[in-house]
């Protein structure tokens, strides 16, 4: 059966630039619409309340949502680039035909978020908290998941390429189907019987090192 392709952001040809982008926010979030079509650059909004906002058909360069509250906040179309999502609280957040580019997100926590036709390219996720996500045609290129929460994950169309995943979760997660052999692949969490690791694709280093998790000794 043919993969089912990722799907880009729908973005305007021309977003309108947002001058005085945390009023236009502010705004948002009080008469409880949503924001559609701007371009935000620099925005700041660390540490602000945005639960449940709502941003369609906006570009994101260079904005900074440091330790925001973004709790069942949505996304549809977006591009995020050059961003900063470091310690934000985004459980159960939705995110659908958006691309990330070289966004920084150390520590942030999105349980039971969710991810469509979504890519991730040169990305630092770094003890980020995605448990039980539930993520549908997405693509993780360069990005870096090291001690970072990827359990109990629901996936479909899922691939990766030249990750890192250094002392990952993937506890409950089925790896059935990735391909793993492009990527950095150690010292990560699974159940006793290591059932998550049955048909993913690995290199032969990757092997040894997972072997140990089974009690096998290579040599």
């Amino acid at each position: 059966m043919k993969e089912k392709p990722i799907l880009p952001p729908s973005l305007p040809d021309r977003p309108e630039p947002a001058e005085r982008g945390e009023e236009l926010v502010a705004m948002a979030r009080a008469t409880q619409e949503p924001l559609a079509r701007w371009r935000f650059s620099g925005l700041d909004l660390c540490g602000e309340d945005l639960r449940e906002m709502r941003f369609e058909q906006c570009v994101f360069e260079g904005c900074r949502f440091t330790g925001a509250d973004l709790q069942d906040a949505s996304f549809v179309d977006c591009l995020l680039k050059n961003c900063e999502f470091s310690a934000v609280r985004a459980g159960e957040a939705y995110f659908l035909r958006c691309r990330f580019q070289g966004i920084k997100a150390l520590a942030a926590s999105l349980p039971d978020c969710r991810l469509a036709h979504v890519q991730m390219t040169e990305c630092n996720f770094t003890e980020a908290n995605f448990t039980g996500a539930s993520v549908e045609q997405a693509r993780l290129e360069e990005c870096d998941f090291s001690a970072a929460s990827l359990a109990e994950w629901r996936h479909k169309g899922l691939s990766l390429a030249h990750s890192r995943f250094f002392r990952t979760s993937f506890f409950k997660t089925p790896l059935a189907g990735l391909d793993f052999t492009d990527s950095e692949l150690e010292g990560v969490t699974v159940s006793d019987d290591a059932a998550e690791l049955k048909g993913a694709t690995v290199n032969v280093r990757q092997a040894a090192e997972l072997a140990r998790l089974l009690g096998v000794i290579v040599r």
